[in-house]
């Protein structure tokens, strides 16, 4: 029976998408799984809890997720984790562990919300007295000896590391360099996983939401992921050889061109962005309906939308389907699998 609490280094670094990716996999493995996340900044609505149990777990006969404590605010006075919690805590994964081979923990993130680093997920390690992997984001200049000292205050509890987010053109030099680094000084290292422009990406209806978009038809496929922008103009090229370069886009075209427009719906066009303010033709509208294409009109010109789709990718969030199988396969590739199920399998 195996239990691994899942921490990371700072927010945003892909812990949830591990463990979603994790439980996905150990799922169709024909495993009995399990997910406690013990805090939280939101105990009655946590999205992370709410996708998990309503996206990865549903259908299964795991148990259901416990309801999460408030997570502690650093600095205050009294220990991170009172008895009182920590009971709550062993007792919420004695009660899931009776009933699932491996159970997955989201533990909180080392570096606590104010930006200071603190124990909690340390004194959690220590509390369930479970192997823990930590997950560090990559940045650029990133310094082997500050992974290797966050590392070494889990120890002995730490299992192993991953990079995640290693941009295409360093992933040789991180692993020549840092990840050679932290191996030679004796950490476990399952390995780094690069980073990924579906990762990225933003669901139709957070486009819709960024541009204060109008629907034109009744919104359909708006959980859709999208990771690359296409522009809709006079082109040299067919709309074959334009439109069909890539799967999981949007095209931004005025209201007033339905041939570019129906020529983007002939290709893997998830959604248009319609500019000028216009309405679109009739043919357009129904190849979009068949096609289960949302059409999205906005008043401003197509330059004005592609400059307001700019903080666009501050909306992506983990929380999609498409999103979960996508890292799945990029951790496969790039971590050592054997050695990771190795873990959940011995641990207890």
């Amino acid at each position: 029976m195996g239990v691994l609490l899942v921490s990371a280094h700072l927010s945003g670094s892909g812990k949830t998408s591990l463990v979603a990716a994790l439980l996905t996999q150990l799922l169709a493995e024909g495993r009995r799984v399990a997910y406690y996340k013990p805090f939280s900044t939101s105990p009655d609505n946590d999205p992370d809890i709410s996708f998990i149990s309503e996206t990865i777990l549903a259908g299964t006969d795991g148990p259901p997720v416990p309801t999460p404590l408030a997570l502690p605010r650093n600095g205050s006075n009294g220990p991170l984790l009172p008895e009182e919690q920590s009971q709550t805590i062993r007792q919420c994964l004695s009660e899931i562990q009776s009933t699932a081979g491996v159970v997955l923990i989201e533990g909180p993130d080392a570096v606590s919300p104010d930006g200071e680093p603190w124990s909690l997920p340390i004194d959690l390690t220590d509390l369930l007295a479970c192997p823990a992997l930590l997950i560090f984001p990559y940045a650029n200049g990133l310094d082997f000896q500050t992974v290797l000292s966050a590392a070494e205050s889990f120890s002995p509890g730490l299992s192993g590391l991953v990079i995640n987010g290693v941009t295409s053109y360093r992933q040789r030099d991180v692993e020549r360099g840092s990840l050679a680094q932290l191996r030679a000084a004796g950490a476990t290292v399952f390995g780094a996983i690069p980073e990924d422009r579906v990762m990225l990406g933003v669901t139709v209806q957070q486009i819709s939401e960024q541009l204060g978009g109008r629907w034109i038809q009744d919104p359909v496929n708006t959980d859709a992921c999208i990771d690359r922008f296409l522009l809709g103009g006079n082109i040299m090229d067919a709309g074959h050889t334009y439109y069909g370069r890539y799967a999981n886009q949007a095209v931004i075209v005025r209201a007033e061109r339905p041939d570019i427009q129906m020529a983007s719906l002939m290709e893997d066009t998830k959604c248009l962005v319609l500019t000028g303010g216009s309405e679109p033709s009739d043919y357009v509208k129904a190849e979009a309906l068949e096609k289960d294409v949302p059409l999205i009109s906005v008043t401003e010109s197509t330059l004005s939308t592609a400059e307001a789709l700019a903080g666009v990718l501050e909306r992506a969030t983990p929380y999609s389907r498409t999103k979960v199988e996508r890292f799945g396969q990029l951790m496969r590739q790039n971590l050592d699998m054997e050695a990771l199920s190795a873990v959940l399998t011995t641990s207890s």
